[in-house]
């Protein structure tokens, strides 16, 4: 009974990813009446069809899901087409979900079965926003900074420590303000309407206490200094590395700005922690 259990699972895992319909198929056909029993009213083939023909409805639903701003660019008739020939070409395996979805900004940079006038780099760029938020919403959690960290800090602390940027948190650059418009379409309910042109971009993206997702758009300088931080240095030698190019006026907007910055991204939850270098 073993056996013939493990050869059942094993012919159904076979054919119910497949595409090709169970009956229209001798072989396939042949083969479920070994397995299955059918009913009064579904021949094994039939039967078993239904389950594949499940999978793939089920796997499209749950991109419609994850990508609900790539639906409303590309609407229903596109969206559908753009999940079947994405799941033709990364079929969905047991493995984890995350990577049923990680290849949608590639797969969107190269398909070719766009409608005409689709802007690619608004889908590229929303795929990306989207994937960015379940793993923003699903990411690893950190205590927030206490205050009176930095009040006991010494003085030259800012030359040598690092500051701690929230594990989840990203920093995410676009062409096209897919942060809005999502927020727009999908959250508010807006009718959809898309940009006549790009307009680059920078956000860092967040969650409260509460897991909920925010975003903060951020002037070229902060995202330039918040990820200099994000990557291990110091505030004052990043602060060095990013002002040492710029012409006098930035490096004054940069000085006179890089406390309220600090300041809010403290009071947001982006930055978690100040930590000194060993001693030792």
């Amino acid at each position: 009974m073993r056996d013939d259990l493990a050869s059942v699972q094993a012919f159904l895992a076979g054919v119910i990813p497949g595409h090709t319909p169970i009956p229209e198929d001798p072989a396939l056909a042949e083969a479920a009446a070994r397995f299955v029993t059918g009913s009064t009213r579904l021949t094994p083939a039939a039967q078993v069809d239904i389950y594949r023909r499940q999978f793939w409805l089920r796997h499209r639903e749950i991109l419609n899901d994850e990508f609900p701003g790539l639906a409303c660019i590309l609407g229903e008739r596109g969206m559908d087409a753009f999940c079947r020939a994405y799941l033709d070409a990364f079929p969905p395996t047991q493995g984890p979900f995350r990577a049923l979805i990680t290849h949608v900004p590639a797969f969107a940079e190269a398909w070719s079965g766009f409608d005409e006038g689709t802007r690619r780099g608004l889908v590229v760029d929303m795929a990306r926003y989207e994937i960015a938020l379940r793993d923003v919403r699903t990411g690893p959690d950190a205590p927030p900074l206490d205050p009176q960290k930095l009040t006991s800090l010494p003085e030259d602390a800012w030359e040598r420590a690092r500051i701690v940027v929230h594990p989840a948190a990203q920093r995410l650059a676009f062409d096209y303000p897919v942060h809005r418009l999502r927020k727009a379409w999908v959250i508010a309910g807006e009718p959809v309407v898309l940009p006549d042109a790009p307009s680059p971009v920078k956000i860092a993206l967040y969650r409260s206490r509460e897991i909920v997702t925010h975003f903060e758009e951020l002037e070229p300088d902060a995202f330039a200094l918040l990820d200099l931080l994000a990557e291990g240095v110091p505030l004052v030698p990043a602060l060095g590395r990013l002002t040492e190019p710029l012409p006098e006026d930035r490096q004054s907007h940069v000085a006179a700005n890089v406390g309220r910055w600090f300041q809010q991204w403290t009071a947001l939850g982006i930055v978690v922690d100040v930590e000194l270098p060993s001693s030792s």
